[in-house]
């Protein structure tokens, strides 16, 4: 073998044993984080629960603005019927959320939709490798590359995201994996949820510092969501469930700031959507006070007052 080649060949060896070692150890912390996981956990817990609870039953879907607003029990206190709080985050986009949800709609179900103002169709590619680490089923949701440069790229710039989330995790505490429902600082991690799968990790809590103005101003183009939504209706019609949308909850610094944006997105959802909406933007505008870390995370007391707004405008739309 010639010196040239002896080069290549070493080059080669030493590119696919970093390979396999960068792949290993990816999988080392998936396996290792799972137990603990916010995303990952509530991707399949969630569906486990869906999956399990008995039809007919209520299943609420859409961001993370629906596991902080709304309250299990007391929705299913009202309407009679099991209710399984599937919301999980808005960086989802909702292609997943939305097409994801569909496997869980059975007949004679009642599903509300509930979507952020500003989310997406698509996913953020460092959000939906996470999700698809721990929940593979969700990769037929990955928007498709542009080019093979992009399409390499993101998976190789994700894997070396992992191995420095397993170096810091294994260097310093993981608060995650010591986090509890009880304790007055952690909210994101995998049992953050009740049994019906709203978030309560942050009962407890202190509220955190809300920017009130990181939303935007400008009118939204809704259409691409309007399209997942109205395949969910038209999908879950055809199964012989009902659907409504519900607006999401938001603080009312954030609506006079992106008023133009609201109802830019308000308009085009009462035009076009499928099915039937329960009220209007405002009936869901809170004070700054109501909310916990986020413009759409209600705190707790305040997720009952959204809950009940909720039965009140569904059991208005019974009576017409």
């Amino acid at each position: 073998m010639t010196a040239p080649k002896k080069f290549l060949y070493k080059l080669f060896l030493l590119g696919a044993l970093l390979t396999a070692s960068v792949l290993l150890l990816n999988k080392l912390f998936i396996v290792q984080s799972y137990p603990y996981e916010y995303l990952g956990g509530m991707l399949n817990d969630k569906h486990n629960i869906a999956h399990n609870t008995p039809s007919p039953k209520v299943l609420w879907v859409g961001g993370s603005s629906g596991s902080f607003g709304i309250n299990s029990d007391t929705l299913q206190k009202y309407l009679g019927m099991p209710v399984v709080n599937m919301s999980f985050i808005a960086p989802l986009g909702t292609y997943f959320l939305l097409n994801d949800a569909l496997k869980e709609i059975k007949k004679g179900d009642i599903v509300f939709v509930s979507t952020e103002y500003d989310i997406t169709k698509y996913s953020t590619p460092d959000v939906i490798y996470s999700a698809v680490d721990y929940y593979p089923e969700g990769a037929k949701y990955i928007a498709k590359d542009t080019s093979i440069v992009e399409f390499i790229g993101n998976r190789v710039k994700h894997k070396l995201t992992n191995l420095r989330k397993l170096f810091w995790n294994t260097a310093t505490k993981n608060e995650a994996k010591f986090a509890t429902i009880s304790d007055q600082t952690s909210v994101y991690f995998r049992s953050a949820f009740s049994a019906k799968g709203d978030i309560i990790s942050h009962v407890n809590n202190t509220p955190k510092q809300i920017e009130f103005q990181l939303f935007p101003k400008e009118p939204i183009n809704y259409s691409q969501q309007i399209n997942d939504i109205n395949h969910l209706v038209t999908e879950a019609h055809k199964i012989g469930a009902k659907v409504y949308y519900v607006f999401p909850p938001m603080a009312i610094s954030t609506y006079e700031y992106g008023k133009v944006a609201v109802e830019s997105v308000e308009k085009q959802l009462k035009a076009n959507l499928k099915c039937e909406i329960l009220g209007n933007a405002k009936d869901y505008i809170r004070p700054d006070s109501a909310f916990f870390d986020s413009f759409y995370h209600l705190k707790p007391a305040n997720r009952d007052l959204n809950t009940l707004k909720v039965i009140e405008l569904y059991k208005s739309k019974q009576l017409q």
